[in-house]
C-alpha cells in the first residue's frame, strides 16, 4: 500500500528554489507483507484524523507532523526536479549541446512554454509562459538549483510596434556562448546588473506582428539581447523587446546572478563568456 500526501498551499506561484540534494533523504521503501498488520492501525489513525476535528487539528499542531508535512513536501519538489534536470540532460546530450559538469560550475538554460516542472503550458504571447533555470551537477548528478518564471519571447508592446521595421526578434532554440556579466541598459532607461550579449545568436523577426514567426528567415546578428529581470510585472509587455528576462528582480539579481558569478571560471576570469541554452518544451 502507498499513502501519497499532497500538499497544495495555492496562490501566486513562487520561485522554485530547489534544495541541494544532500539536504534530502529520497530513498523510498517499498512495503513489505510482513507488516499487514500495520494497515489496520495506520488506517485507523487517519480515519480518526479525518472524522474528528479536534484531535485532526490537534495532531496537524504537533512538531513532528509539521516537520513530517514539510519533509514530504519537499521531497516531492525535490523528486519532480531532478527529473526535469534528468530530461534536460538528456535532451541536450541527443543534440550535442556542451555541459558543464565541474563542481560549482553552472548551465543556464530557458525552456520554452513550460511550466515549473516541464509540462507544456502553452506558450502563451506576453506572459510569463517559460522557465529560467540554473542547472549543476552535484555528486555527479544533474541538478535544478534555480528554477524562476521567465520569458523567451519579446511582450505584446514590442510585438505590435517594434522597434526595428523588420518586426521584434524572437530568439531561436540552441545553444549559444554569447554573455557576460555587465550592465544592462533597457531602451527606456532602466540599467540593471544582468548578462550582456557580446557575440550573435540567431533568432526570427515576426514581419506579421502577431507573435508567429515560424514561417520567417533565421537570422544571426548582435541585436543586444541582454538577460535581466522583468522587475516583478504581472505581464511581460515592455520588459522585453527581444530579450531573455526573468520575471522577479529580487531573484534575478539575488539568486541568479550570485548563482552565476559564483562559477569559478567567472570567478578566475571576470571577461569569462557565459553559454545559454534555449530548449523548446517539446525537446524534454
Amino acid at each position: 500500500m502507498r499513502v501519497v500526501f499532497e500538499i497544495n498551499k495555492g496562490g501566486k506561484e513562487e520561485d522554485v528554489i530547489v534544495p541541494s540534494p544532500e539536504l534530502i533523504n529520497s530513498h523510498n521503501e517499498v512495503d513489505a507483507p510482513e507488516n499487514n498488520w500495520g494497515y489496520a492501525i495506520a488506517t485507523a489513525f487517519l480515519v480518526a484524523v479525518m472524522v474528528i476535528p479536534p484531535l485532526s487539528s490537534f495532531i496537524d499542531s504537533l512538531p513532528p507532523t509539521q516537520y513530517l508535512q514539510t519533509l514530504v513536501s519537499t521531497s516531492v519538489l525535490n523528486n519532480r526536479s531532478d527529473n526535469l534536470a534528468n530530461r534536460i540532460v538528456k535532451a541536450m546530450q541527443r543534440k550535442g549541446y556542451q555541459l558543464s559538469t565541474n563542481p560549482s560550475e553552472v548551465n543556464i538554460i530557458y525552456l520554452r512554454g513550460a511550466d515549473q516542472y516541464g509540462n507544456s503550458n502553452g506558450n502563451r504571447i506576453n506572459e510569463w509562459s517559460d522557465r529560467r533555470l540554473v542547472l549543476m551537477f552535484r555528486n555527479g548528478q544533474p541538478t535544478v538549483v534555480g528554477n524562476w518564471a521567465a520569458t523567451v519571447k519579446p511582450g505584446l508592446p514590442a510585438i505590435q510596434n517594434p522597434t526595428n521595421n523588420q518586426g521584434a526578434a524572437f530568439i531561436e532554440p540552441g545553444q549559444y556562448s554569447a554573455w557576460r556579466v555587465g550592465t544592462h541598459h533597457g531602451i527606456f532607461g532602466r540599467v540593471e546588473l544582468g548578462l550582456v550579449q557580446v557575440a550573435p545568436v540567431k533568432f526570427r523577426r515576426d514581419a506579421i506582428r502577431l507573435g508567429d514567426v515560424s514561417d520567417q528567415p533565421v537570422q544571426s546578428g548582435m541585436i543586444g539581447l541582454n538577460q535581466h529581470s522583468g522587475s516583478d510585472q504581472q505581464y511581460v509587455n515592455k520588459a522585453s523587446y527581444a530579450c531573455l528576462a526573468a520575471q522577479s528582480q529580487n531573484a534575478h539579481l539575488n539568486k541568479f546572478m550570485k548563482l552565476v558569478m559564483s562559477d569559478p571560471r567567472y570567478r578566475r576570469d571576470k571577461n569569462f563568456v557565459l553559454t545559454t541554452t534555449i530548449l523548446d518544451v517539446s525537446d524534454i
